[in-house]
């Protein structure tokens, strides 16, 4: 990896100047993940339209490259942006892990309120991915950072958002890929933009 200094970030773009006010604030978010292959992106795209009419819903396919699992969030509210990458950027280069299999075997609805997920998930395992957000969680204490971690850690891949539970599905054949790499996302919540801001490839 070169040195810092040397990086040039995509935190995606700049919100645009607005004449005789401010822009107005964007929330953003920023976190590890596990992004899948072409393949299994066109086949998450294929299953939001199909799942969302399935349900009475309405929804487009996501851009391909929005799509992820998200790892291990990290705090971007006590901490500058800058500072957080920069602490981010260090902590992920110091992993040293295998590739592994990641697979999603059902579909449900994660979260409460209005804005719930409807999600890819896997009700047994995927220890692969809970193995490098303990990596990464311990990285980023080692940078100063307080632990992200929480006591319940459920992967899963969002393909739409709803404001009510959809039906559990059990899929025909679990949706798979191996996790060659893992990425250091910054996102502009709500705009459908990602900036993917750096790669580390597993062993």
């Amino acid at each position: 990896m070169q040195h810092v200094d040397q990086l040039s970030f995509n935190l995606g773009k700049p919100p645009i100047n607005r004449k005789s006010k401010s822009p107005p604030k964007r929330r953003q978010a920023l976190y590890f993940a596990a992004l899948p292959d072409p393949e299994i992106a066109r086949l998450a795209a294929e299953m939001t339209v199909d799942q969302s009419r399935r349900n009475g819903l309405m929804r487009t396919a996501r851009k391909h490259d929005l799509y992820h699992a998200t790892i291990y969030p990290i705090d971007i509210v006590s901490r500058s942006q800058e500072e957080a990458t920069f602490a981010a950027l260090e902590a992920g280069s110091t992993i040293c892990l295998k590739s592994f299999p990641l697979i999603f075997d059902r579909t449900g609805t994660f979260g409460s309120g209005n804005n719930r997920q409807y999600v890819l998930w896997c009700r047994d395992g995927n220890e692969g991915l809970t193995t490098l957000r303990r990596e990464l969680d311990a990285a980023m204490q080692s940078m100063g950072f307080e632990s992200s971690i929480s006591g319940s850690f459920r992967p899963h891949m969002t393909l739409f958002y709803c404001n009510h539970v959809l039906p559990e599905v059990i899929l025909e054949a679990p949706i798979a890929w191996t996790v060659k790499m893992f990425t250091l996302v910054n996102s502009f919540q709500g705009d459908g933009e990602h900036g993917h801001v750096w790669h580390w490839p597993l062993l």
